[in-house]
């Protein structure tokens, strides 16, 4: 499921994303998280890469939300996250010690890719998505229960920004890695 992108790339024009973020996470390979939006705003592309990149973990019993907040700018935005959302073949669903997380935004109209920054997640954070990712992956999978437990994140906090106060279970300030270091 890990994609190789450059800025300027064009992903698969044969595929449609849906509007939002797509978080993956498999062992071996650095957290991806991917924003796909029509015609992102200069400020959307430039604060992929703008500090401060912050991020918030939280773990309910059946799903994560990984929070996430570009640059100085932006508002916080979410990303929801089930290992068994994943085929098996995709990868062994996982957070590597590194912690190294890729951050991708691509204009959905165009499929191409707007911006690309890496960033590593301190090692206490990396840890605490990690030990969440292996529970959540060794539990059985249950939809309705996934469902289930976003929708009860979100009749209790209806914002990211919500998670982020009153929910998360781990918050951080990432560090840039730059490109030329993976």
């Amino acid at each position: 499921m890990h994609l190789v992108v450059e800025v300027g790339s064009r992903l698969d024009p044969d595929v449609s994303w849906p509007e939002g973020a797509a978080l993956t996470m498999f062992a071996g390979e650095p957290v991806q998280l991917m924003m796909f939006l029509s015609c992102p705003h200069e400020l959307e592309v430039q604060a992929v890469a703008a500090a401060p990149t912050r991020f918030a973990w939280i773990d309910s019993e059946h799903a994560g939300i990984l929070a996430y907040r570009l640059g100085p700018v932006l508002s916080w935005s979410q990303a929801p996250y089930n290992p068994h959302l994943f085929a098996p073949e995709d990868g062994l669903p996982g957070v590597d010690v590194d912690g190294t997380v890729q951050i991708v935004l691509v204009d959905r109209d165009t499929n191409i890719v707007k911006a690309l920054h890496r960033v590593e997640w301190p090692p206490d954070f990396a840890a605490t998505v990690r030990a969440s990712v292996t529970r959540m992956r060794e539990m059985p999978f249950s939809r309705p229960a996934y469902e289930h437990a976003l929708a009860a994140l979100h009749r209790r906090c209806p914002t990211a920004e919500d998670l982020v106060v009153d929910r998360a279970d781990a918050l951080c300030t990432a560090t840039p890695v730059p490109l030329t270091d993976l």
